[in-house]
């Protein structure tokens, strides 16, 4: 086991890569811990006792305060009290890095400081979806796709063995465009080993024409094939994308 120092964490909102606007991100991975404690016969010492309840997620994201065009005011600004964003976290931001991926929405930005300092902002982003196919709190898996561009067809980013998806799991993945030209589709695919010889399509996304993140629909298993990567199968221009995947 080997400890690392924290330089690299990124953030990537819908169509926006937050991580060189910040200096502090936290991720909360919480249970609701429900107290059953019930009556005993005796009079001996008792204690409480408690089950989980709803999973959720949350995450703090905190740096430095810019106005540039798309930059982190106008993102943060669209999204506060909005619709839920797709959200992915990774330690590195490398291919093959492991990532966190989930659906928060906005709910509150806070940003202006002290005289003489440059302005901070802070994010609060909380888990938004977890009913029906969305899953429930965050998804760990992998970043198949860091933050690359991308202008054609072809497989891109790292192939990755997930391992399989077991009866009563799910295969899920998120897809960022942070910046676009015309047209992208993409898809998921897995296979039996890293040759790719026989890949089976697991998700599509797209065709995408605009910068945004998408939610892949998930996919049940049982699925015994154990790589994964990604695909981009039409594309006109250049389009810069990431991409994760993981099972619960």
């Amino acid at each position: 086991m080997s400890t690392y120092a924290a330089v690299a964490h990124t953030t990537y909102v819908a169509g926006y890569d937050m991580t060189g606007d910040t200096n502090n991100t936290t991720l909360s991975l919480p249970y609701d811990a429900l107290d059953n404690t019930r009556f005993r016969s005796g009079t001996g010492v008792r204690g409480r006792t408690r089950q989980a309840g709803l999973q959720d997620v949350s995450s703090s994201v905190n740096g430095f305060w810019t106005d540039d065009e798309d930059a982190i005011d106008e993102t943060a600004w669209a999204a506060l009290g909005g619709p839920t964003q797709v959200v992915t976290q990774s330690v590195t931001g490398s291919d093959g890095d492991r990532a966190y991926f989930y659906q928060a929405g906005v709910f509150e930005y806070s940003l202006f400081g002290n005289v003489g300092e440059l302005i901070p902002f802070s994010l609060n982003l909380q888990g938004a979806r977890g009913n029906g196919s969305m899953a429930a709190g965050a998804v760990p898996g992998t970043l198949l796709v860091a933050k690359a561009e991308v202008d054609a067809t072809g497989a891109t980013g790292a192939e990755v063995e997930l391992g399989e998806v077991a009866a009563g799991q799910y295969l899920y993945a998120s897809f960022h465009v942070f910046a676009r030209d015309t047209t992208i589709t993409a898809v998921l695919e897995s296979d039996e080993d890293d040759t790719f010889g026989g890949a089976t399509t697991r998700a599509t996304f797209g065709p995408l024409t605009a910068t945004g993140g998408t939610w892949a629909a998930r996919v049940a298993g049982p699925i015994t094939d154990t790589w994964y990567r990604i695909r981009v199968s039409a594309i006109t221009g250049s389009h810069t994308i990431a991409a994760a995947a993981g099972i619960k």
